[in-house]
């Protein structure tokens, strides 16, 4: 592509609004029902503690909270009502002292998992199993919250167009008044910000049966490219994690994102079993 017209037009319609996640240095003010960074999660009674398992590994493993987002007190800031408007979205993902989980391997699955709690008023906290690992023990701590409008990524739409050149694309965000700042990496919804490639179109991959880990293992064909960077829009990124942050007490000491993804219909059927992350690094 090389009509600027059209690409603007095109990085304008796949505009959409993120929720800049702005984490307090305290607790202030938190409840069991607030959302939230770390701590303890809060549950419905019964909830068994997620862990991991991998045949490799000689016991399962608890996964680390996250953070916890009351959906009550997100909904002014979804100007694109992407979310329900009730409930607490929970997130968790497997801390490991000595390795990584990427998302990847298709036996990373469970390895991050969402859960969806619509009675949000039953819920209290659990306390942590008493084998997880102490770094996956995150400081408790307030979250405030910003609305921003986020364009789709140069790599987002290189497939999607048929490729341009880059310059072609940053003139686009300048008319259009985008200002060139440090991307607020952690927050809910909008575009991913990549440190590779586009996570979306991994997430379709792996959604397909394709090993995202070992690609050049297999064979990927023009037309299974294609339907990579097509079925790219049918993800939604729930959350978006940086992992050597110090609101989430540098629990990795990567230069990387954790991206939490769901497909559209998913998100609109509230079925948060299926959803794909990917931890992506320089």
């Amino acid at each position: 592509m090389d009509n600027k017209e059209e690409l603007k037009k095109i990085i304008l319609e796949k505009a959409c609004n993120e929720i800049q996640l702005d984490i307090q240095d305290n607790n202030d003010n938190v409840t069991v029902t607030s959302s939230k960074i770390g701590g303890k999660p809060s549950v419905p009674a019964g909830f068994v503690w997620p862990k991991y398992h991998a045949d490799y590994m000689k016991k399962d493993k608890p996964l680390a909270f996250l953070a916890q987002f009351n959906l009550e007190e997100i909904a002014p800031y979804d100007k694109d009502g992407m979310f329900p408007k009730n409930g607490m979205l929970s997130f968790f993902y497997t801390l490991l002292e000595d390795d990584l989980m990427w998302g990847t391997d298709p036996e990373d699955k469970g390895s991050a998992r969402v859960f969806y709690f619509e009675d949000v008023e039953s819920l209290k906290p659990i306390e942590f199993p008493e084998d997880i690992y102490e770094g996956g023990k995150i400081t408790e701590k307030a979250v405030k919250f910003k609305v921003a409008v986020d364009y789709p990524s140069s790599e987002f739409l290189y497939d999607l167009c048929g490729g341009f050149h880059s310059d072609l694309y940053w003139d686009c965000l300048v008319e259009i008044g985008y200002e060139d700042k440090p991307a607020h990496t952690d927050k809910l919804l909008g575009h991913a910000n990549y440190v590779q490639h586009s996570a979306e179109a991994t997430c379709e991959m792996m959604y397909r049966s394709f090993n995202a880990l070992y690609p050049s293992d297999q064979v990927i064909n023009k037309v299974d490219q294609k339907a990579f960077a097509e079925g790219s829009e049918n993800w939604v990124q729930l959350f978006q994690v940086d992992p050597n942050d110090s609101g989430y007490d540098y629990m990795m000491c990567v230069d990387g994102l954790i991206h939490f993804f769901i497909r559209k219909e998913d998100l609109r059927n509230r079925n948060f079993e299926d959803i794909q992350y990917i931890l992506e690094c320089d």
